[in-house]
């Protein structure tokens, strides 16, 4: 029950209870006094009928004035008795009307007779009084008033503490971290501790924005070009060793575009127009690489730019290469210029597993043959040895998902994330693989790009989902955390949200806490208004929200605030040998301070050795996870899983 509840409802028990004592009070106090002014009446006729006794007048004598005495004095019944002998007994003519248990009797042993008791039994005072309407209009009107000003306070105190109910209400939302808490409402009260509350949540926002701010300041001091606004040769060097080792990107394109001629631009032109060209540059490469996904853009060096886009085949890379030719032809040069001349691009085609130096090498080396061409244009060097799964066109990938889909053979792995203080098991994350001839076991990263490009990808993540809901269920509530990543389709597509949230609805809340959704950084950024009503309703039926990737590019971290994740998970290019080195520390810092004074932690991917491990631990990383803390081991061989309480 609510405080105005219970004090309207207090105030007017109060009240009703006080006219209530008034009223029975009074009833006393007026029968009391009339049964005492009854008995003084009485008293006078005993009186009197003594005074009549000391005059000797014979008891006949009293027949003639005493009836009417005791008709107006309201007494039934005179008896003068002597022991038993009864010596006067005068009855009311009427007395038949009265009930004998209506009746009061009084009974005086005279004071100057010792022998003689008088005994009288009298109607009830006021009982022959008939009252009207008139004489009870003044109290019924005190009731009244009184009523009305008791209904008319509770109704001043509910509209008063309306805005009291309202400011708690308010105050309330704002210890659940909801977003929209912020914003006063209507007719609180009071005014000033609204404002005071409106006030300190506003400086207290705004302290949390500069904080992110700050904390991609500092990332981008690290990580990013101060001129250009890309990332700088240390994020190029981690991307590319994590892209190397990533068994799930099975080749990909690297080209380095050589812009020598700006040094002529900055010494002719000046810095201004060495700056315009340079931005100019930079919003063109940016433009270019928006449409392929997980790709990388950066300065290599001042004069240099290098491009790296996972997940295309050899023949694809020659196709973007004279595609990036074509955009650069477009840019808008000084007269001091010659187009045909400005740009050369190195392009090498590599497969996980190659070696980061040797694959430098060999771009730097397509370079330079570009440049031995003297006009603008792009060398791609050959490469004999190329992964077959990517060289298949739409129409192969379109039939063989079918396949896979029509034959269920989809596979799920699990690998554990490991909490960093008790050394046990957080959560299990689902890793889903498909079966091909040439690569047995296909990573999502690969064939829902590949679905995504044949019109599939509804479908298969669909069934995705039902497969591990399914688990889920089997699993049953005592069982641990289930993490699975999502893809924005499935949010921002309303159909196929709407399908999600009537399945997870099937299952019992305590089954949908033990589900974790996993996000990319990269897809938040870009989505991040559209993605807000998705994300809240997954929270509010009571799934926990995981960022991936984070710091695999410098966004700002403003999400944990506003969404109020459960969990972000450090991309692997900052935990690389992090005991080592100074830049990653200090972005792996900032994001663990980021998440500060909030309920969200930190969990670190890619956890490849023990150095590794007991320096993320001593940062105060929450959780890990990688092949050092647990390798990702087929559903198969442990369809149970882990359950709580047991170290896994």
């Amino acid at each position: 029950m609510k405080f105005t509840d219970k004090f309207t409802l207090l105030t007017t028990a109060i009240v009703l209870s006080c006219i209530t004592l008034i009223l029975l009070g009074g009833i006393f106090s007026l029968r009391s006094l009339s049964l005492k002014y009854h008995q003084q009446r009485m008293d006078a006729i005993v009186n009197l009928i003594e005074i009549q006794l000391d005059k000797n007048i014979d008891h006949k004598a009293l027949d003639a004035w005493l009836p009417d005495l005791l008709k107006v004095s309201g007494v039934i019944r005179l008896q003068l008795k002597d022991h038993e002998n009864v010596l006067v007994d005068n009855y009311y003519e009427n007395n038949i009307a009265y009930p004998d248990r209506l009746l009061l009797r009084f009974k005086y042993p005279l004071k100057r007779y010792p022998r003689l008791v008088l005994e009288l039994e009298t109607i009830q005072p006021y009982d022959e009084v008939h009252f009207s309407f008139y004489p009870l209009l003044g109290i019924l009107s005190a009731i009244f008033l009184s009523l009305s000003l008791l209904f008319g306070s509770v109704f001043w105190i509910k509209k008063h503490f309306r805005g009291a109910e309202l400011l708690e209400q308010r105050a309330k939302y704002l210890l659940q971290k909801n977003p929209t808490a912020r914003i006063p409402l209507a007719g609180e009260w009071p005014k000033y501790a609204s404002k005071a509350l409106y006030d300190l949540s506003t400086q207290l926002e705004e302290s949390k924005k500069q904080r992110s701010h700050f904390d991609a300041f500092i990332r981008s001091q690290v990580f990013i070009d101060t001129t250009t606004g890309l990332a700088n040769h240390f994020a190029f060097i981690n991307r590319l060793e994590i892209a190397t080792e990533d068994n799930s990107v099975l080749s990909s394109a690297l080209l380095i575009i050589n812009f020598k001629e700006l040094e002529s631009v900055y010494w002719s032109e000046g810095e201004t127009e060495y700056h315009k060209l340079l931005l100019q540059i930079s919003s063109l490469l940016t433009q270019f690489v928006s449409p392929y996904e997980d790709n990388f853009l950066g300065r290599f060096s001042k004069y240099e730019f290098v491009l790296m886009i996972p997940q295309v085949s050899y023949s694809e890379t020659e196709i973007l290469s004279k595609r990036l030719m074509k955009r650069l032809f477009l840019l808008y040069l000084p007269d001091c210029l010659d187009k045909d001349c400005f740009f050369h691009i190195g392009v090498s085609h590599f497969n996980s597993g190659d070696k980061p130096a040797l694959l430098i090498e060999n771009v730097e080396r397509a370079l330079l043959v570009a440049e031995h061409q003297k006009a603008s244009g792009w060398f791609l060097e050959d490469q004999s040895i190329l992964q077959n799964s990517l060289q298949k066109g739409s129409i192969y990938w379109g039939h063989f998902l079918e396949k896979v889909y029509t034959e269920k053979k989809v596979f799920f792995y699990q690998q554990q994330v490991i909490s960093a203080r008790q050394n046990k098991c957080h959560y299990v994350q689902l890793l889903a693989r498909i079966c091909k001839d040439d690569n047995p076991l296909l990573p999502p990263s690969v064939f829902l790009v590949m679905a995504k490009k044949c019109g599939f990808q509804p479908q298969m993540e669909k069934y995705i989902l039902t497969q591990i809901l399914g688990l889920l269920t089997k699993r049953g509530r005592n069982s641990i955390a289930i993490g699975i990543s999502i893809s924005t389709d499935i949010l921002l597509n309303r159909r196929v949200f709407q399908w999600f949230i009537y399945e997870l609805m099937q299952l019992p809340k305590a089954l949908r806490k033990k589900l974790v959704l996993e996000i990319s950084e990269q897809c938040m950024a870009h989505h991040y208004e559209d993605l807000r009503k998705p994300l809240v309703t997954l929270q509010k039926i009571g799934c926990k929200i995981a960022i991936d990737q984070v710091g695999k590019v410098v966004i700002s971290t403003q999400y944990i605030i506003d969404f109020n994740v459960d969990y972000i998970k450090i991309h692997q290019s900052l935990i690389r040998d992090v005991q080592c080195r100074k830049n990653n520390q200090i972005a792996l810092q900032s994001l663990v301070a980021s998440c500060l004074n909030s309920r969200t932690k930190v969990i670190a991917l890619g956890v490849d050795n023990e150095y590794e491990w007991k320096y993320l631990r001593k940062l105060g990383i929450y959780a890990g996870q990688g092949e050092f803390l647990s390798s990702a081991s087929s559903l198969t061989n442990s369809p149970s899983l882990c359950v709580s309480g047991v170290k896994c």
